[in-house]
């Protein structure tokens, strides 16, 4: 970079709400986002999905000194990475129907899938746990009573 050249840096609103309008990419996703959610919504759910993201890549396994850990660490570490994952999955879920329509601009998209989708990457995960992963909800729900 030349000095009489500025280092512009944008946050991931920035790059999509600066595109020229007259751009095909900019028209593209004012199109689809307008479909599925409003712009803010929609970027903060793929906000939530890269932090998610991030969690899972550095923290994820992390569950500490493993001759100190015990049931309930893991537990409440397992419960986070659920939260994790299902903010992932709904990230994807956007960028997928996104993909979606792009390759396939006829077809409609497939609605009961989308719907399904953050359920079964659950099921897919997490379901081996049972319902250990539900106890703290159940638990905090009889402290309240």
């Amino acid at each position: 970079m030349n000095k009489n050249e500025e280092e512009i840096v944008m946050d991931d609103d920035g790059m999509i709400t600066n595109l020229p309008n007259d751009k095909m990419l900019a028209a593209t996703l004012t199109r689809l986002t307008g479909k599925f959610s409003t712009p803010d919504e929609t970027m903060q759910v793929l906000r939530r999905a890269k932090e998610a993201r991030n969690f899972i890549a550095h923290e994820g396994a992390s569950v500490g000194d493993i001759s100190a850990v015990r049931e309930q660490h893991i537990l409440a570490h397992a419960r986070r990475l659920r939260s994790a994952v299902l903010e992932l999955a709904e990230g994807d879920n956007i960028v997928s129907q996104w993909g979606f329509h792009f390759e396939e601009p006829r077809q409609s998209l497939p609605q009961d899938l989308i719907d399904a989708y953050p359920r079964m990457i659950d099921g897919w995960v997490f379901g081996h746990f049972g319902n250990l992963l539900d106890e703290e909800v159940a638990d905090s729900t009889a402290m309240t009573l």
